[in-house]
C-alpha cells in the first residue's frame, strides 16, 4: 500500500487524478448529507399533518387514547372568562355529547371557575360549562382513591411474613386519615373508595348553585362544608348570631372535591353509605348511585335531600358520566396553560 501511494506522489498526473477522486467522493457525501435532511423534514411535516388532523376531526375513529398518562393541562390564572374557557374545551373538541358518547375527558384541571361565570345567561350552556370543569377532577381524585385501594389490597396480599417499612408507615396513616380506630384492613377498605361520579356532580350542583354561590367564587367551596374553626372558611350571611361554623374555603376546586370525597369516606354520619357501596363490592356488582344517595339524608338539614338528588341526577343524565375515564392525546398539541 505505501509502495503504491509512492508510486502516486511520483507521478505528477496521478495527483490530479487522486485531486478528482478526493473533489467525486466530496459531493457524493454533501448529496447524501441534503437527501437526509430533505427526508427528516418530510417526515417531519407528516407529523405535523398527523397532529393537525387529531384535533380538527373530531368524528374520527382511529384516535388511539392513552388511558394511563400523567399528563395534565393546568389552568391557574385567576381571572381568565368563560369565553377563555371555552375556547380550551373547544380546542380538544370536549363537549357533553361527545363524554356522553365516548366516555372519555382530557385531562384539564381548572383552579378557580371563570370570573364572569355567574353572567352566563343560558341555564344549558352554565350547566355545560359546570360538568366539564369538574368532570376531570372529580375523576382524577377517585382515580387516587383507586390507586390507593390497590395498594392497601396489595400490601394485605403480600405473602411474606414482614411489611417494608415505606407501607407500614404509610399504611399507619391511611389508618389515621380514614379514621380507622381498629386498625383492620377490610374496615380500611370500605372507606378507601370512590364516589360515583354523578352523586359528587349532583352534590356540587346543590351545594354550590351550579357554581355560582358566594362560597365558590370566593373560597372554591363546591359542597358546603362546615368548619369550626375560626379563620378556616366564609361566614355565612344568614348563620344565627350563636353559631360558630364557617364554610370551608380551599385554594383551588381540586382541593375542595379530594376533600369531599375524605368527608364521605370518614364521616361517622355516612358509615351507612360506605357499608351499602362496599356490599356492590363484595357482590361485584355495579354500584348504583340512585340507590346509593338514599343513604346521604344526613349530608344536609332539609329532610328531602336525597329525593332532591336524585331528581337533579335523573333530570341532567348524570349517571351516564359514571364510567367516564381521563384520556391523554399520543401528542403534546399545545400548552394551554394559564400563568398568574
Amino acid at each position: 500500500m505505501i509502495i503504491s501511494l509512492k508510486k502516486i506522489l511520483n507521478n505528477n498526473n496521478s495527483i490530479y487524478y487522486l485531486g478528482y477522486i478526493f473533489y467525486g467522493i466530496s459531493i457524493i457525501l454533501i448529496s447524501i448529507m441534503i437527501m437526509m435532511v430533505s427526508y427528516s423534514n418530510i417526515e417531519l411535516n407528516q407529523k405535523v399533518l398527523a397532529i393537525d388532523e387529531l384535533v380538527d376531526n373530531e368524528s374520527s375513529k382511529t384516535i388511539n387514547y392513552n388511558l394511563s398518562g400523567n399528563s395534565e393541562i393546568q389552568i391557574d390564572k385567576y381571572d381568565f372568562t368563560t369565553d377563555d374557557l371555552n375556547k380550551i374545551f373547544d380546542k380538544q373538541k370536549y363537549y357533553i355529547s361527545s363524554v356522553r358518547d365516548k366516555k372519555l375527558v382530557p385531562n384539564i384541571s381548572i383552579n378557580k371557575f371563570p370570573k364572569d361565570f355567574n353572567l352566563i345567561s343560558s341555564t344549558k350552556d352554565k350547566k355545560s360549562l359546570f360538568i366539564r370543569s369538574l368532570l376531570p377532577l372529580i375523576i382524577s381524585e377517585n382515580n387516587k382513591i383507586i390507586e390507593a385501594n390497590k395498594r392497601i389490597k396489595k400490601i394485605d396480599n403480600n405473602t411474606f411474613e414482614y411489611i417494608a417499612r415505606d407501607d407500614a408507615l404509610w399504611l399507619k396513616k391511611q389508618f389515621k386519615n380514614y379514621k380507622v380506630k381498629s386498625h383492620h384492613i377490610d374496615d380500611l377498605i370500605a372507606k378507601v373508595d370512590i364516589i360515583p361520579v354523578s352523586i359528587a356532580l349532583a352534590q356540587a350542583a346543590i351545594e354550590s348553585g351550579w357554581g355560582t354561590s358566594r362560597f365558590v367564587s370566593e373560597g372554591n367551596a363546591l359542597f358546603g362544608q362546615w368548619s369550626w374553626f375560626k379563620g378556616s372558611g366564609i361566614i355565612p350571611k344568614k348563620r344565627d348570631s350563636d353559631e360558630t361554623y364557617e364554610i370551608k374555603s380551599f385554594e383551588n376546586l381540586r382541593q375542595s372535591v379530594a376533600a369531599y370525597m375524605k368527608n364521605l369516606n370518614s364521616h361517622n354520619n355516612y358509615s351507612e353509605f360506605r357499608a351499602v357501596r362496599n356490599n356492590y363490592r363484595i357482590n361485584n356488582s355495579k354500584i348504583n348511585s340512585i340507590k346509593l344517595i338514599k343513604y346521604l339524608s344526613n349530608y344536609a338539614e332539609n329532610t328531602e335531600y336525597s329525593k332532591i338528588l336524585e331528581k337533579i341526577i335523573k333530570k341532567n343524565d348524570l349517571q351516564e358520566f359514571d364510567q367516564v375515564e381521563i384520556y391523554i392525546l399520543p401528542y403534546k398539541l399545545v400548552n394551554l396553560a394559564f400563568n398568574q
